[in-house]
């Protein structure tokens, strides 16, 4: 099996899945909840590649759907997690295929500030396999509380609306997270040296991200070359050693400013830069904004 060209594939983003799908409720381009069946599956016809994170919930039937190349079954009470840039098609559904579909972009994922400890057994289940068989109960559980975020979506109560979205997302997460946790019994997987040394660096990353910023001092705690760690991060998760401090870094300066009351000054010196002009360029240099900006927008 060979992948699929990226001139053939279609990208589906949360913003066009709100415009092509029916039964659709969506919070901006960040998040969309939707109904899937066989007429309304793009992936049906070719290949597509995801450009955001995405649940699905099979409700009913039975779909047999290539994640990258390998080819994986999915029948009722299936929670699949797909994440970006995954090349996903459906080999073979049933007609009474039914599913409902939560897409949601990197950017919301940021702002829910999940631990990064907390994810990181759901990002390596996952990437190895993404569907986990629950129970009906677990289902119907998932099921009313997206039902729930859909109501707040289309609540009139716009104050502190995206808050009560985001805390029922995180929800969701957790229970997810717990259901994960369960079903590791009956995973057979044993990780090898690339996944230890992964989860080793991610332990270490989670202890020392608001202090130490270099590959470097992460290498040395592990006693193998920054240029080695580099290269087996990348290869275990797709993302650079760097990349996994610079978000670890940013999710944390994000959370000072939006949750700690502290001024611009402290955070930068809490997150242990040398000046407060230094955070400013750090930040917006990987977010695209500067901190007081940032500040100032989530209390807006």
């Amino acid at each position: 099996m060979t992948m699929p060209d990226s001139e053939n594939m279609h990208k589906v983003s949360v913003a066009r899945i709100k415009k092509e799908m029916k039964d659709t409720v969506y919070l901006s381009d960040d998040l969309v909840i939707a109904s899937l069946v066989p007429s309304q599956n793009p992936s049906v016809e070719h290949p597509v590649v995801l450009d955001g994170f995405t649940a699905l919930v099979i409700m009913s039937g039975e779909a047999t759907v290539s994640v990258g190349l390998s080819n994986f079954e999915a029948r009722q009470n299936t929670v699949m997690i797909l994440s970006p840039r995954s090349v996903v098609r459906t080999v073979r559904c049933t007609s009474d295929a039914t599913a409902f579909l939560i897409s949601f972009s990197k950017a919301f994922v940021d702002d829910m500030q999940i631990d990064i400890s907390t994810s990181l057994p759901v990002y390596m289940r996952f990437g190895k396999n993404p569907c986990m068989q629950v129970s009906p109960r677990d289902i119907d559980e998932l099921r009313q509380l997206f039902q729930l975020i859909k109501t707040m979506i289309l609540s009139d109560k716009e104050t502190y609306r995206n808050e009560i979205i985001r805390s029922l997302f995180r929800a969701a997460f957790y229970i997810i997270t717990d259901l994960n946790r369960r079903d590791d019994r009956d995973f057979d997987y044993k990780p090898g040296r690339s996944e230890v040394l992964f989860g080793r660096f991610m332990e270490l990353l989670e202890m020392h991200h608001t202090q130490k910023r270099g590959v470097g001092f992460y290498a040395e705690q592990m006693n193998i070359t920054p240029k080695y760690l580099s290269s087996i991060i990348k290869e275990v998760s797709g993302k650079t050693a760097a990349k996994w401090i610079d978000e670890a870094v940013i999710l944390e300066a994000k959370t000072m400013l939006k949750y700690s009351g502290l001024s611009i000054q402290q955070i930068a010196m809490r997150l242990n830069f040398s000046t407060q002009s230094f955070f400013g360029k750090y930040f917006k240099q990987h977010t695209g904004i500067s901190p007081s900006r940032f500040k100032r927008k989530r209390k807006g």
